[in-house]
């Protein structure tokens, strides 16, 4: 691995919780071996475009990663319901591409997030698209996703040898009721299994946060605590 620059950020405001502060341990890096971005990820290292990075916040551990191990999961009730509703959605996995269609669908969940959540604004511009989806350090995978032609969400989505880990998805706001952010993280589950993975990478699970609570209902799932993985409430105090 090159690494071409390391640094420890400034406190910022914390994008996750409200009223607290937040400083990142970043390395911009050139291309990760599969073995390295296997390691990575053990780690609880995060990847955006060229740039690794996991928290480093005084007196605050709440961003935990998380992990699915795929050869045991089983859907929930709930979720075969989300499975069986998207049935009509066409889903292919190829290599990441832009174009205007994506562009404008990442606009019009950002804004939602924005009205709905509080996100900060952001106006991705084409340019902007390829630095954070398409020139990965890694080799990525897209997950696109079309009902009656129109294309309704996109996933990006890491491949080594032992593991898919899922970067970052937006879909279509106006057909909230599909869950299709849950379909999205199902569909990447059974492509890790398809591909022989023994995980799929899910980020950061965030307590108190509705955009990173939801990790949870993967079951069974693992999180990184004191550098060990354990099965999500396998301990009375675990999350």
């Amino acid at each position: 691995m090159i690494v071409f620059a390391q640094l420890v950020t400034d406190p910022r405001d914390c994008v996750y919780l409200p009223g607290r502060e937040s400083r990142l341990e970043v390395r911009l890096v050139g291309d990760l071996t599969g073995e390295e971005q296997d390691r990575e990820l053990s780690g609880g290292v995060r990847r955006f475009g060229r740039t690794l990075f996991r928290p480093t916040c005084s007196g605050c551990n709440e961003c935990v990663p998380i992990r699915v191990p795929v050869a045991g999961f089983r859907p929930s009730k709930s979720q075969r319901r989300v499975l069986r509703r998207n049935l009509d959605i066409a889903v292919e996995v190829g290599e990441p591409d832009v174009d205007l269609e994506r562009l404008h669908l990442h606009r019009r969940f950002h804004e939602e997030r924005e009205r709905r959540r509080g996100w900060a604004s952001s106006a991705m511009n084409l340019e902007e698209y390829v630095d954070s989806f398409l020139d990965n350090a890694v080799p990525t995978l897209e997950c696109r996703y079309r009902l009656g032609g129109k294309r309704v969400a996109v996933a990006y989505v890491d491949e080594s040898p032992r593991a898919l880990n899922s970067v970052y998805a937006f879909h279509e706001p106006e057909l909230s009721r599909r869950g299709l952010g849950t379909f999205d993280v199902l569909v990447e589950i059974e492509e890790a299994r398809r591909r022989g993975k023994e995980h799929l990478y899910l980020g950061f699970l965030v307590e108190g946060c509705i955009s990173m609570e939801y990790k949870r209902s993967f079951r069974p799932c693992e999180v990184l605590v004191g550098g060990k993985w354990v099965q999500l409430g396998a301990m009375p105090s675990l999350l």
